[in-house]
């Protein structure tokens, strides 16, 4: 069909159907191309014409998408497609890519919010004011639920409400979508993106666990072998969650030391430090670079699995073992200057944590306390699971049980 019989035209873009008979059903977008003087022809990939994935939606994102690279003025200038690039352009490899899927969550959930939003789909950056961000707050700490289409996939999420921090993390994340389009010239100025108020912020965490809890922990994961080792490590260290997540000994393990900072991570202020391998963790460190196991990301489903089978409280997170940790080595007696170099708030440069591994009171007194802490976190998750049984029914979520010790009898 030509430009003038086509059922839906954009800018200098309109829709077709392929005529050499090839996926007659897919919708293209068509546009002229003045230098080979012929038509150029990209597909939709979906055979919809309406709809939040159809080709007229998937017309109109290409077009503006392109126009977002250009400079426009503020009440031009829609704020969705600002988004996705700053996505492609940035959040993507944001912290060596493990940033990516929060970044895109933040930018999806403030979509979905203007879906629903007297703002609507189609604002622009000079529709951006306090009182926008204010609605977005009550709507984030509210209970919601919306679908967004993105990168090809439609993202449904319900809530029955987040943290005043959950939101900050939305809007700290939308703030640098902002920034980037202004930096680039594309907008004339990044709108303020207020901060959540005090009054709607939690007030600061301080959980700890006790050793039987972190026990049970243990002897909980004992038979997932990526959980079990991440946990372990997070004991043996009192490093932070991601960084033992993403731990390989292959490349960080030298000597009698480990290096918690990956080599493939940037160099921030947060640099993870080079700790002292406790004796308990060499068979573990030995078998872990045998059979490596395939690094994820995040083991958030995993985490509270475990967390309600345990019936733990929900402000019980990952990071709450390196407090844990934290805490009872100071409570042991451990010096401060040595719990801060454990934990990296003491920088440690090159020359420093190449010289740890020939000195033999590298972090001594913690490193005894650590295996310490270790064997007695083994001990009680031994006891856990010679009274403690997994299950799992049908569909039902995983629970736990109290073994019959009459039977075994």
């Amino acid at each position: 069909m030509s430009r003038e019989t086509s059922p839906f035209i954009y800018g200098d873009f309109w829709l077709d159907k392929r005529r050499d008979g090839q996926s007659p059903d897919i919708w293209q977008l068509a546009s002229y191309s003045p230098k080979s003087r012929s038509v150029i022809y990209r597909s939709t990939r979906t055979d919809a014409l309406e709809g939040p994935n159809g080709a007229k939606a998937v017309i109109i994102a290409h077009v503006e998408k392109q126009n977002a690279k250009k400079a426009q003025p503020a009440d031009a200038a829609l704020i969705v497609p600002q988004l996705f690039l700053y996505y492609d352009e940035h959040g993507q490899y944001a912290n060596g890519g493990k940033g990516a899927a929060t970044i895109a969550g933040s930018l999806r959930i403030f979509i979905g919010f203007m879906l629903q939003d007297e703002i609507g789909p189609g604002a622009t950056i000079a529709d951006l004011n306090p009182q926008v961000f204010e609605r977005f707050r009550r709507w984030r700490m509210g209970a919601h639920n919306f679908s967004v289409p993105w990168k090809d996939k439609d993202y449904e999420h319900a809530s029955t409400g987040v943290r005043g921090e959950s939101v900050q993390r939305n809007l700290d994340d939308l703030r640098a979508a902002l920034n980037h389009a202004a930096l680039h010239g594309r907008i004339p100025y990044a709108p303020k993106v207020p901060s959540v108020k005090q009054a709607f912020r939690s007030p600061a965490r301080d959980v700890r666990l006790t050793i039987q809890q972190l026990g049970a922990i243990l002897g909980f994961v004992w038979d997932e072998i990526e959980m079990r080792r991440w946990v372990q490590l997070m004991i043996a260290t009192g490093s932070r969650p991601d960084a033992c997540l993403a731990f390989n000994p292959a490349d960080q393990w030298i000597g009698d030391l480990l290096d918690m900072h990956p080599p493939h991570w940037p160099r921030t202020k947060k640099r993870n430090p080079v700790v002292p391998q406790i004796a308990p963790m060499k068979p573990i460190l030995d078998a872990w670079k045998k059979a490596p196991h395939v690094i994820a990301k995040a083991r958030r489903t995993q985490w509270r699995t475990m967390r309600r089978a345990l019936d733990l409280p929900e402000n019980i997170v990952p990071k709450t073992i390196r407090h844990t940790i934290a805490t009872e080595l100071l409570r042991r007696g451990v010096p401060h200057i040595q719990i801060s170099g454990l934990l990296g708030h003491v920088g440690m440069n090159r020359t420093t944590a190449v010289y740890a591994k020939y000195d033999p009171n590298f972090l001594k007194e913690a490193k005894a306390m650590l295996t310490k802490i270790f064997r007695e976190v083994e001990a009680e998750a031994k006891l856990w699971r010679a009274d403690h049984l997994r299950t799992k029914t049908g569909n039902n979520p995983v629970a736990v049980i109290k073994r019959d010790k009459t039977k075994a009898a």
